[in-house]
């Protein structure tokens, strides 16, 4: 490093010292809660860009030493990075080069001097103006290391419109495809969901790669199902292996059983005190004993499992409930909120009736949605359309947007998927639901302060399944080998 550019780093890290400094000693009482908001997010965001900086160092060091030496700086003092995480942090810097953007990119080569650097340059930049996170490089790096590297290097051919608009066969190279998809759709979402669309896309591109990296398994995952039992510490271990047509079957089914119970803790109106592995051992073992205690003939499929809630209560003159009056048969009464919960998910029946205890069954009867309905509400929703959720449909409620206790229908037109969480979010009031002018459902969460309702998110789709779309097309145009007919195009 030539004196100037040792003065000038000296002096920029001398600067941002000093900015640090500022921050810590920033009186944050004198600030309200928007001012508060707004300067977390700028300061997560300027993390982002330090790491960029930290990237662009390393990659210094790389191109003075080796690998292993640099590893050894950040895994000793004062850095002292785990071994793994510096390894991380290596192969981050090296993919991650935005340099290379300046020649044309990423040329495809595997191996050589400097392995793949810069295949994902397009991700490194998005870091270096803190557009995403650390975290996001190094599950990205991760991912492109899992792809086969047939798949990563040459071209493939794609389509594009021309000036003229016509579509015309184009060759576009496997690198830029991937680094695109990462620095475009997965670095811009949340870290789960990023993480869930690039397992897709490794599924996607080789169903069987987990059997081939664990010894002994047949290559058939149906001829490993399995059930054991173990006993364990004075309790007996189940250790199951379903086939994936009995998973999808048995995850749905021990969802729909576990789902929270207010009714479980010694205080009512408090809510389920289990954890999620409670509440599935518990659902699980009231699917088996329903089963075990009646034959198979006298079970009827779309009601064994529903759970009916009687409510008591004055009907109103257009036919609605009057909450005020409302009990529910071996609790007492209920408030509005439990009603509306209770009434609301299509898959509970719910038996409403009069001041005179007579059953009011058309109420009933149109408060279910057919199969036809969920069919159609599914292929729409294609999952809970809460912002970011990636809960898929077959694991969600159907929600009556205008509740069918205030006379909402049983129509696709009012009604939505919603996951387990973002259900109970909605009726607590942290997430609202309606049909936008197009026919389309929009959610936005609901901020609360000290009670108070803070300002409310913006009215959103959730863009989950289209983000999934573009994994799984990445996914195909990776796995492209031969150029299709361009003539017949």
């Amino acid at each position: 490093m030539t004196p100037t550019a040792q003065h000038a780093a000296q002096d920029a890290l001398t600067r941002l010292n000093a900015a640090l400094d500022d921050l810590l000693t920033l009186p944050l009482g004198t600030l309200d809660r928007d001012d508060i908001d707004a300067a977390v997010r700028s300061t997560y965001r300027l993390g982002n860009r330090l790491d960029g900086v930290k990237l662009r160092l390393v990659r210094a060091a790389l191109d003075r030493t080796t690998d292993g030496t640099v590893t050894d700086l950040l895994a000793t003092t004062p850095v002292n990075l785990s071994r793994t995480h510096a390894r991380k942090d290596v192969a981050a810097a090296r993919h991650t080069d935005p340099d290379v953007l300046e020649t044309g990119g990423w040329d495809g080569r595997i191996g050589g001097l400097h392995g793949d650097r810069g295949s994902l340059a397009r991700l490194g930049a998005q870091l270096t103006t803190g557009k995403t996170t650390l975290a996001h490089v190094h599950s990205a790096v991760s991912a492109l290391r899992s792809i086969p590297t047939p798949l990563r290097r040459g071209t493939v051919p794609v389509q594009v419109t021309s000036e003229s608009g016509h579509l015309e066969w184009t060759e576009q190279k496997r690198s830029d495809l991937i680094d695109g998809f990462f620095s475009a759709v997965a670095a811009t979402q949340p870290l789960g969901t990023t993480r869930q669309l690039i397992d897709d896309v490794l599924v996607s591109l080789d169903p069987d790669r987990s059997d081939r990296h664990t010894p002994d398994l047949e290559p058939d995952t149906t001829s490993r199902r399995a059930l054991t039992f173990t006993r364990h510490h004075g309790l007996l271990r189940m250790t199951v292996d379903l086939d994936e047509a009995a998973a999808v079957i048995v995850r749905a089914a021990v969802d729909a059983a576990s789902r929270p119970d207010p009714t479980t803790s010694d205080n009512a109106n408090e809510p389920d005190t289990r954890s999620t592995m409670q509440r599935r051992h518990d659902g699980l073992v009231h699917l088996i004993t329903t089963g075990a205690h009646h034959p198979a003939s006298a079970i009827d499929p779309v009601t064994t499992h529903k759970a009916t809630v009687v409510l008591r209560a004055t009907l109103t003159h257009d036919g609605t409930i009057d909450t005020t009056t409302a009990t529910v048969d071996g609790h007492g009464p209920v408030n509005d909120a439990t009603v509306r919960a209770a009434t609301c998910d299509a898959d509970t029946s719910v038996a409403v009736l009069d001041r005179l205890g007579r059953p009011r069954s058309l109420h009933t009867l149109d408060r279910h949605a057919s199969t036809a309905q969920r069919l159609l509400v599914a292929e729409r929703d294609r999952g809970c359309t809460a912002p970011g959720c990636g809960a898929p449909a077959w694991a969600c409620h159907y929600h009556h947007v205008i509740h069918w206790s205030d006379g909402g229908p049983t129509s696709i037109d009012n009604l939505i998927l919603l996951c387990g969480r973002h259900h109970r979010a909605l009726h607590a009031g942290r997430l609202e639901a309606r049909f936008a002018d197009d026919g389309l459902p929009q959610t936005r969460t609901l901020h609360r302060h000290l009670g108070r309702l803070a300002d409310p998110g913006p009215w959103t789709r959730n863009d989950h399944p289209g983000l999934l779309a573009k994994a799984r097309e990445l996914a195909r145009a990776l796995q492209q080998d031969d150029p299709p007919d361009r003539a017949a195009a």
